[in-house]
């Protein structure tokens, strides 16, 4: 199965509002993100949270993506069903080792993670966008004409409830990223901004 992504970024920028989540209420854990392909097995949320749970994360929520991802192997573009749990983690070893449990268990040729940090933290190499009033189909879309967004953000998804769309990519993809959110008919000035760092188990 294909890796599950939501990429695509930006940092800085007009009108951009800094999201930075707080801790959990769950002993020191702290917030993340693991996407990864939902296979439209109606038992797969459950058993991806035995799972994640065995692992010694906590799963507190899901939610369920429309995905479109950019394959450099085969050059080519492909919609996928994918699921962003949130967890509170103890830290980003515990998350990796939940990554690589799923990859496994699912056969998933990558799992994707997002560990909040400060803005400031010497780890932080990644930001995770959220969008709102974003169409799957326009994003789709304008992400398959977009040559440099396929190559360099490799992906995106958006909320099959609420249309919002969810982007995860590295600190240097924020002009592409920018671009694409505007082609997608997304407003810049309506998007919150968190840091961490992403991760991808394969």
């Amino acid at each position: 199965m294909r890796s599950v992504l939501v990429w695509l970024m930006v940092l800085l920028g007009g009108g951009i509002v800094t999201a930075t989540p707080a801790k959990s209420e769950v002993g020191s854990c702290q917030p993340a993100e693991l996407f990864a392909t939902d296979n439209t097995d109606p038992l797969f949320e459950i058993q991806a949270n035995v799972t994640i749970a065995l692992t010694g994360a906590t799963v507190t929520g899901s939610t369920l993506l429309d995905g479109v991802f950019w394959s450099k192997t085969l050059q080519q573009s492909s919609n996928e069903r994918s699921r962003e749990f949130h967890l509170c983690s103890a830290d980003e070893t515990t998350l990796h080792t939940a990554a690589e449990a799923l990859r496994r268990q699912f056969n998933q040729e990558a799992v994707l993670t997002f560990f909040y940090l400060p803005q400031e933290a010497p780890d932080a190499n990644a930001v995770v966008i959220t969008v709102p009033d974003v169409d799957f189909a326009r994003f789709r879309d304008a992400f398959v004409a977009d040559a440099p967004a396929r190559n360099r953000l490799q992906g995106g998804s958006v909320a099959t409830t609420g249309h919002t769309l969810i982007l995860v990519a590295g600190n240097g993809d924020r002009d592409v990223a920018r671009r694409l959110v505007g082609e997608a008919g997304g407003s810049w000035n309506a998007a919150t901004i968190a840091y961490g760092n992403r991760e991808f188990a394969d």
